[in-house]
């Protein structure tokens, strides 16, 4: 997305360029060097937000005009290289970008408390597939796995070429891997409530408490890191966003005709398939549905697929699911 305003450069000294670190309500702070800017909308944007909930996201690129010390306008948001979205409602249905510009999203559960579900892995990855964007497992509490669930599910994934990581953010098993992942990347967290990404990064960043208290005095949101969508620059050139917990994984912009070619391990049959598209549920001569009675489709990835895509039975696009 692209708003324009006057054109402008940098050899203007009181326009920038710069990074939004959090994506909520009319105050934005803005990164630009070493310093950040508090900054407000432009008049403009008040037409672009009867179209989508949140015309500026966290991630996005901005140019703004410096007002006076730190404070600043936003005159234009700059052609975003990718999206992660979720549904809002607000009377009709609209879109809400979580975060914007985005290197990898990280897929959140834990073992126990709440429980791991393989749907919810799905649905967010699918969120990052549609994009193009890196989609990483992390999967949280394996000091509580005393059946043995995680290496099981971690299976499923690493087979499909995703990167698993396995977590305690009691223990800190995990951590330094994590922090290889994440390092010189734009991450984003998404996961149920309760799954512990903001215990993760209080573990993996000394001093996130007051960094988040610092960014959250800028746009006036209390204290909370996932009380909204907040990014925190890291080191070696890194930007985590946490995003608040959820409890139902809603999706944005999936059609059902896109939603086979989401799931890597389709992709591998679909083209055998006798009918064209094929939606791999009823269709006689389905590879898909062959391959998956034949063992070479996981279970809980092809009954993912089929209640997803039930949900989108006259839909057009997910809206809000479990």
């Amino acid at each position: 997305m692209s708003i324009k305003g006057k054109k402008t450069d940098d050899t203007n000294e009181l326009m920038h360029t710069g990074r939004v670190l959090a994506g909520y309500g009319s105050s934005y702070p803005v990164k630009y060097r070493d310093g950040m800017y508090q900054c407000t909308l432009r008049g403009r944007f008040r037409q672009v937000k009867t179209e989508a909930h949140n015309p500026v996201a966290v991630g996005d690129w901005v140019r703004f005009q410096v007002v006076s010390g730190v404070t600043g306008v936003i005159e234009e948001v700059l052609l975003r290289r990718n999206k992660l979205s979720r549904p809002t409602k607000e009377g009709a249905i609209r879109e809400r970008v979580i975060a914007a510009n985005v290197d990898q999203v990280v897929a959140v559960v834990s073992v126990q408390e709440p429980p791991l579900k393989t749907g919810a892995i799905d649905r967010m990855l699918l969120t990052g597939e549609r994009e193009r964007v890196r989609g990483i497992v992390c999967i949280n509490k394996i000091d509580l796995d005393s059946e043995g669930i995680a290496p099981a599910v971690a299976e499923i994934y690493r087979k499909l070429r995703y990167t698993v990581l396995m977590m305690s953010a009691k223990t800190g098993e995990g951590i330094d891997t994590f922090r290889r992942v994440l390092r010189g990347k734009f991450s984003v967290l998404i996961g149920q409530s309760g799954v512990g990404k903001s215990s993760l990064l209080n573990f993996l960043i000394p001093g996130l408490n007051q960094q988040v208290k610092e960014i959250s005095a800028w746009c006036g949101k209390g204290k909370h890191v996932t009380s909204f969508v907040l990014a925190v620059p890291y080191g070696f050139s890194g930007l985590i966003a946490d995003t608040p917990g959820f409890r139902d994984f809603g999706l944005w912009g999936i059609d059902k005709r896109d939603l086979g070619n989401l799931f890597r391990e389709f992709r591998r049959y679909s083209f055998r398939c006798k009918f064209q598209p094929c939606f791999h549920i009823s269709e006689p001569g389905c590879a898909v549905k062959d391959a998956y009675q034949a063992g070479k489709i996981a279970r809980s990835r092809y009954e993912s697929y089929v209640r997803i895509y039930e949900s989108l039975e006259g839909k057009g696009r997910a809206e809000y699911g479990g």
